[in-house]
């Protein structure tokens, strides 16, 4: 188990690979062109992959997409496209459009047939990160509704663009504390844009919270920090989920950054949360400290992923869950009413970039994680890729890779797609994770996988942080081809 002091300062920056109460509206910077009142898009078959978990649930899966076991092997690198910093986010796909963001700032959309760039869009977001000094612009992934695209920044702004044009419609500040930073990917509900803040680098005395905003003017609806005046923390560094029927969204949260004086609340940090979406206030909390896990609530051991919604058997009763990997190493299947485990499976040890900095994906009964094994940052780093029955938390199968897979996984059609930072695209059986097909990107990967319409799109674009980092600039795009 880790010591009580925060991993390396390193850890900070690595950490970044992979993603209580209500206070008053801002004043938003509205132009005359604001879009209406928006909704979440349905979820079902076809090419769009409107959030970075696919839909409000971050499920991560798609269906209709035309690749599937029998199709993924005939992908064919169809483009590639130069960007200007790495690439931590999931590229959405909107009909021909992709839509993906940068270290450099920049939002690129790009047109999903033949690669041609459409628009640029500069968020001005230039950050120093404090451990290694690279500027971060982007670092989340995006959102499209309704002709509008979401993105946040690293300087905590929050800004809506015109799909077709690039042309800003919005821009706002959603946190108003030093170093805020939007690190959070946005889903869209029930005419909420909902969205976490953290800061840069686990700066001391920050509060983490989620954002609720008006998706058609920008004017924040609600805020809910996370932790207490007086305690620091809790950063909403992952995309938050929505149970769109019990009117919930849920969120992981960061470590205190702090030590908490003697008898003092930590609040809600190293936590999952259920907050009422109209309102944001806490429906149930899981901590993922303390107890029996040995766990304190400084440790660097908190949850980056972002949560996945899905139903089991569980002994015979049909149950809702909610799923979560933790950096300790550990996932979590809690009760979707209470927050109570439900199971709990280790699936990998806790280190640098892991256990689990990237957020799972779940399909047809089993839930497939990507982890990292890296206890000591100057020993081996491996990683794999863990099939695990979504009812009871059982091993169903272990895909090991060469480097640690701190990227998202996406499923399509019983297909499980991961890029990691071995730089190797792979493709296994959702059913006993043989593989089934692999590309060379020939550049680590940080982001997630999305997957279109016969399309798949991937950024390999990473930093040299460690050796066995593969530099790389670009996002690619395969395409089921006719062999």
């Amino acid at each position: 188990m880790p010591t009580r002091r925060p991993i390396a300062a390193l850890a900070a920056l690595l950490a970044t690979f992979a993603l209580a109460g209500v206070a008053p509206a801002a004043s938003p910077t509205v132009s005359p062109s604001s879009p209406p009142v928006v909704s979440a898009p349905p979820v079902g078959p076809g090419a769009a992959w409107p959030f970075r978990g696919h839909d409000v649930a971050g499920t991560g899966a798609t269906s209709g997409s035309g690749i599937d076991a029998q199709t993924v092997a005939r992908l064919e690198p169809a483009w590639s496209v130069q960007v200007a910093g790495a690439v931590s986010a999931t590229p959405i796909i909107d009909g021909d459009t992709v839509y993906v963001g940068s270290y450099g700032g920049e939002l690129l959309a790009v047109r999903a047939s033949d690669g041609t760039i459409l628009w640029r869009y500069e968020t001005g977001a230039a950050v120093p990160e404090p451990n290694l000094g690279i500027p971060l612009g982007i670092t989340g992934s995006a959102a499209v509704v309704d002709g509008t695209v979401y993105v946040g920044d690293a300087a905590g702004d929050l800004h809506a663009i015109e799909a077709e044009t690039g042309v800003q419609r919005w821009r706002v500040s959603l946190d108003d504390q030093p170093a805020a930073s939007i690190w959070s990917s946005p889903v869209i509900s029930d005419g909420r844009l909902l969205v976490g803040v953290a800061s840069v680098a686990k700066e001391a005395g920050f509060r983490g919270s989620l954002v609720a905003v008006d998706p058609a003017s920008g004017a924040i609806l609600w805020q809910t920090f996370t932790v207490p005046e007086g305690a620091d923390g809790g950063g909403v560094f992952g995309a938050p989920v929505v149970d769109e029927e019990r009117g919930l969204v849920i969120v992981g949260t960061q470590n205190a950054y702090t030590e908490p004086a003697v008898g003092a609340d930590p609040g809600d940090a190293m936590s999952v949360l259920a907050l009422d979406a109209a309102d944001g206030s806490v429906a149930w909390r899981f901590a993922g400290w303390g107890g029996e896990s040995g766990v304190h609530v400084t440790d660097d051991v908190a949850f980056s992923a972002s949560p996945n919604l899905f139903a089991a058997n569980v002994d015979g009763t049909e149950r809702d869950l909610v799923g979560i990997g933790q950096k300790q190493g550990v996932f979590h299947a809690l009760d979707r009413d209470t927050g109570a485990p439900v199971w709990e499976t280790t699936v990998s040890p806790a280190g640098f970039l892991g256990g689990m900095e990237g957020t799972s994906a779940v399909a047809h009964g089993i839930v497939a994680i990507p982890a990292t094994d890296w206890p000591e940052f100057d020993g081996p780093a491996t990683g794999l890729v863990r099939g695990l029955d979504a009812a009871t938390g059982e091993v169903r199968w272990t895909a090991e890779q060469t480097a640690p897979a701190a990227s998202s996984v996406a499923i399509a059609d019983g297909t499980v797609l991961h890029a990691g930072m071995d730089g190797i695209l792979h493709a296994y059986a959702l059913g006993d994770g043989s593989k089934i097909w692999s590309a060379d990107l020939g550049g680590s990967a940080s982001g997630g996988v999305a997957v279109g319409d016969g399309l798949v799109v991937v950024g390999a674009a990473t930093p040299a942080f460690a050796p066995f980092v593969r530099p790389g600039d670009t996002v690619q795009a395969f395409r089921i081809g006719a062999r």
